[in-house]
């Protein structure tokens, strides 16, 4: 049971990327733009994307692009529904 709780608070690093390209298109701006109005580079993105070693500053940096909270992007939260 504990396990499941510590799980289910993990951070799921698809649902940022996810969240990311939405915006992206809904803005109709390219990656490279991305990075810029972020602060992170291109490469972080990309780890992003296939869930690689990610930094907090980077993180916070994008969920902030976001305007959202980096609660918002765990598994518990995807679950619910929480944005």
């Amino acid at each position: 049971m504990a396990e499941s709780r510590i799980n289910s608070g993990r951070f799921d690093a698809r649902a940022l990327y996810d969240a990311l390209d939405d915006q992206r298109r809904s803005r109709a701006m390219s990656w490279q733009q991305v990075a810029e109005e972020t602060g992170v580079s291109s490469s972080t993105l990309t780890r992003t994307r296939h869930g690689g070693r990610m930094e907090v500053d980077g993180t916070l940096a994008m969920v902030r692009w976001l305007g959202r909270t980096i609660e918002s992007f765990t598994y518990a939260a995807l679950r619910r529904g929480t944005d």
